[in-house]
């Protein structure tokens, strides 16, 4: 026998407004209930109820356990409802899915060549490298725009335009809702960038750029602490300016110091070598991530490259945000910008959620009639 509780609610939906996929699963709720209290309403106005299934593909509604109201797209009317809970005895629950990780592989033998190839020379300048670690050592991410050479860049949008892409939508829907493409049937320049951002000579690029150890010829901690402990001795045994000297002489410009957790983030990788795992995904209304219960958090260097968002406004969504675990307030928000590399380094602490891209979106039609959204690369590297 079921009884309601005092476990109810008013709730007011209007232009814009979307309640993602959720479970109610707090302990003794068996039935869930909404009455409506709307003007006559067309599937046209948005804010319907959807029901999806724990895996994404059971037809079976008992084992709907998930709920999304889609977003209001009505300017006049709004979308006013009462909804609560029946409770009773707690029943056995079906397990949770359990999906597989992106598979992560080591770098692929491309020497510095390929850097040339594609990179804005720019950053191939050891003197920006040294300024883009300090940079980044100092605030644990950065944004590196015009990263490509312009004409590379523009064969990239235009290949990512082809008819011939494969996109499959990747949930489930509790977790993420975006499309990612099948590789297999990208063209050549697609599976050459692909490629690249899992080049050996990439890994050692990011290294100096971030002071990671992401390529064995990237100082460790362990070079480090040797080197001082020379420093020291040489200090012992001649003058202060002599010290000081070769001191100088010695620095490395490659410092993992004052990365939170840097050095904790070699327990991540069991085998010591270093690895990426990666994507291309493409973004358009209605897609979302989720921050959810059994998201992995552990240290890793996130890697974003934006493609087709030129003109795109933050009001409409698709950035990503980066939030510590259990706090609302964001940390830092990655916002989509054309040929823009971002870097972010992760704790075990931080977690991160792409916002939804609501219906305002589809002003971008209007500028690009071929672009319905935007697309990414997105990637994360492990020490």
């Amino acid at each position: 026998m079921c009884v309601l509780k005092r476990c109810y609610c008013s709730k007011t939906h209007v232009i814009a407004d979307v309640l993602l996929c959720h479970d109610d699963e707090l302990e003794g709720r068996r039935i869930a209930f909404i009455l409506y209290l709307v003007p006559p309403w067309e599937k046209s106005d948005g804010g319907m109820l959807d029901l999806y299934s724990t895996d994404g593909k059971s037809s079976d509604l008992s084992l709907r356990r998930l709920k999304k109201v889609s977003e209001v797209l009505s300017k006049e009317k709004c979308r006013l409802s009462v909804s609560g809970w029946f409770h009773g005895p707690s029943i056995v629950r079906p397990m949770r899915h359990i999906e597989a990780p992106l598979p992560r592989s080591p770098h692929i033998p491309y020497d510095h060549e390929i850097l040339y190839e594609w990179i804005n020379l720019v950053y191939l300048d050891m003197d920006s490298q040294a300024r883009i670690q300090e940079e980044f050592e100092e605030r644990s991410e950065i944004l590196l725009k015009d990263f490509l050479k312009k004409e590379k860049y523009q064969l990239l949008c235009e290949a990512l335009e082809s008819k011939d892409i494969q996109w499959s939508s990747r949930g489930p829907a509790n977790k993420r809702l975006y499309e990612t493409a099948e590789e297999d049937s990208l063209p050549d320049v697609l599976k050459k960038f692909l490629q690249f951002l899992r080049s050996e000579a990439l890994f050692l690029l990011l290294s100096n750029f971030t002071g990671l150890k992401l390529h064995f010829l990237a100082p460790s901690d362990e070079d480090e602490d040797a080197e001082e402990g020379r420093a020291a001795d040489t200090a012992r045994h001649s003058s202060p300016k002599q010290a000081e000297t070769e001191q100088h002489a010695d620095s490395n410009p490659h410092q993992t110091d004052n990365i939170p957790g840097a050095q904790d983030s070699k327990m991540q990788n069991s085998s010591g070598t270093p690895l990426c795992a990666g994507e291309l995904r493409r973004w358009t209304h209605g897609h979302y991530t989720l921050v959810h219960d059994t998201q992995a958090t552990e240290f890793a260097l996130d890697l974003l490259f934006y493609c087709g968002c030129e003109g795109w406004d933050p009001e409409y969504g698709g950035f990503t945000s980066y939030i510590a675990k259990g706090e609302d307030e964001e940390l830092l928000t990655v916002n989509p910008e054309e040929n823009c590399l971002a870097l972010v380094y992760r704790d075990k602490e931080t977690m991160k959620f792409v916002k939804y891209i609501n219906h305002r979106s589809l002003a971008h039609l209007k500028k690009h009639p071929n672009r319905t959204g935007f697309w990414d690369f997105s990637f994360v590297y492990y020490e």
